[in-house]
């Protein structure tokens, strides 16, 4: 009961919107409570960096939490429709001050590169193409952006999250 009352500590916090430190082995370990079943279902391997864990944020956990959700359970799709002789990974890493969530999937098609953060867009079978629109715009209220990184990797996507350049926002507003 205690393990599946702490997988909503991010949403209780949400109530009194107070700024916390967030390390991310805390969001790793969050993940794999939360999607460990399914990982280990689809054979995927979740695996962090020693630098996604030690690295540690100020920030809103009801701003945060979800937006890494939405990219792994995203990543857990995307690795779970492709052949069982593939690698399924999914790497949790951070450099400097931006998070980076990568896996050895199929990767995001170059036309579609542009679209993926559009309301509605989606190439999941059933899906509602919500989720990454969504995580962009509470990143971007709280001061963050996430984006799709160009990789030189042959197969997979890598997404950043990163804080926001002041001529970023202005950019925005007009």
């Amino acid at each position: 009961m205690d393990g599946y009352l702490t997988l909503f500590t991010p949403l209780h916090r949400r109530l009194y919107r107070k700024a916390v430190d967030i390390r991310g082995s805390e969001i790793h370990d969050f993940l794999g409570d939360l999607f460990g079943e399914r990982l280990a279902r689809h054979n995927v391997e979740m695996v962090q960096t020693p630098s996604f864990a030690k690295t540690t944020i100020t920030a809103y956990p009801s701003s945060f939490y979800p937006v890494f959700v939405n990219l792994v359970d995203n990543a857990i799709y995307w690795l779970s429709v492709q052949g069982e002789q593939v690698e399924r990974r999914i790497t949790l890493d951070a450099k400097d001050d931006i998070f980076r969530v990568c896996d050895t999937g199929p990767g995001i098609h170059r036309r579609d590169r542009d679209d993926i953060f559009e309301y509605g867009f989606t190439r999941k079978p059933g899906g509602q193409g919500m989720g990454l629109h969504i995580s962009r715009q509470a990143l971007r209220s709280v001061g963050y952006d996430l984006t799709l990184a160009d990789r030189k990797a042959p197969r997979g996507a890598m997404f950043l999250i990163a804080p926001r350049r002041k001529d970023e926002g202005k950019r925005d507003a007009d």
